[in-house]
């Protein structure tokens, strides 16, 4: 038991609720005038014409507002000092991934042991995908989907 009146838990939670917060839409108050189009060299999101412009900052803004919130499991991973391994991603290609696998590791981990775990992961998942006869075009896209009451059929 020590003498702080809060735990390092406590610490965590509250970072992840100000980091939560600071993705809020509500309080996402981030302009991206003047920044760069990455894609686009120097060229930056406010020499965009006015329509292209609103219609890219409400993608933006759909893309923070869907965010999935991995809040605490990011507080938690840089207060022990892990870095993450983002090269584990099955599905349609190009950055629409159905399913991912991210591994996190101590600063300094080997290169070849850090290559092997990610390729032991991504075996053990293309693994289960082929006996279940799933490729990555098909990956979560295997049942028909439900009607909608929105499309006449």
């Amino acid at each position: 038991m020590t003498d702080s009146p809060y735990t390092d838990d406590d610490l965590r939670a509250e970072a992840a609720t100000q980091l939560r917060a600071a993705r809020d839409p509500e309080n996402f108050e981030v302009t991206i005038e003047g920044h760069k189009i990455p894609s686009r060299g120097d060229f930056q999101w406010d020499q965009l014409n006015d329509d292209d412009f609103h219609e890219a900052n409400r993608g933006i803004d759909e893309h923070v507002e869907y965010a999935v919130d991995l809040a605490r499991w990011s507080v938690d991973l840089g207060a022990n000092l892990l870095h993450s391994t983002s090269e584990l991603a099955w599905g349609r290609g190009g950055d629409a991934w159905d399913l991912a696998v991210q591994i996190a590791h101590r600063p300094g981990l080997d290169d070849d042991l850090r290559e092997a775990i990610t390729t032991a992961v991504r075996d053990a998942v293309k693994g289960v995908l082929s006996n279940r006869g799933i490729d990555d075009t098909q990956l979560l896209h295997h049942r028909k989907p439900e009607p909608s009451n929105d499309v006449p059929f």
